[in-house]
Order: C-alpha cells, then sequence, then structure tokens
C-alpha cells in the first residue's frame, strides 16, 4: 500500500467512549490506564500527555473533549457516550 492513506502501524486501539477499534494511537501515554485513579476528566492529568486524535466514530478528541480549556464544560468518557448514545450513535466521518 502506498501514498497518502499507507499504514505504517498496523496497531489500533480501542475507543474507551464508543469501542471502536479505529484509533491510530493510544489515546493517552499511559495506555491502558490502571484500574484506579482515571474516572475524572482531565484525563491527562492520570494518563500523561494525549494523542488529540478524534475518534472515527463517536468523535471524542483525546485532550480536548476531555480538558477543553477555560470556560468550557469537561466530559468524562461516559458523560460524552450518554450524550452520543442519546443522539443516536451517529457516526462522526464516514471513509
Amino acid at each position: 500500500m502506498s501514498g497518502r492513506y499507507r499504514c505504517d502501524n498496523p496497531t489500533v486501539y480501542e475507543c474507551p467512549v464508543c469501542g471502536s477499534k479505529e484509533l491510530t494511537a493510544k489515546p493517552y501515554e499511559t495506555w491502558p490506564p490502571p484500574q484506579e485513579g482515571t474516572s475524572t476528566p482531565p484525563y491527562e492529568d492520570y494518563l500523561g500527555k494525549p494523542s488529540y486524535e478524534v475518534c472515527l466514530n463517536c468523535g471524542f478528541e483525546f485532550g480536548n473533549d476531555d480538558n477543553p480549556g477555560a470556560g468550557a464544560t469537561r466530559s468524562s468518557f461516559a458523560e460524552y457516550r450518554a450524550e452520543w448514545t442519546a443522539r443516536g450513535s451517529p457516526r462522526f466521518w464516514n471513509r
């Protein structure tokens, strides 16, 4: 395979929000997370640098949706999943 869509790393990771196995990078430096201490955002406080990758299925952006900056509301994985499911679980991006 060559060109723009070449995949040098065939490893994929599961999205902790929707379960899709399409992430091309670990969501955070420490992945998978330890069982304790990762239940509240911002997750980078527990798991290290985020990938800033956007899940193609649910649209969660690691490092932004859980830590959006001043004035914006943080979303936990569970909160984002509940909102996404309530909207009918629409696919964020179709290839």
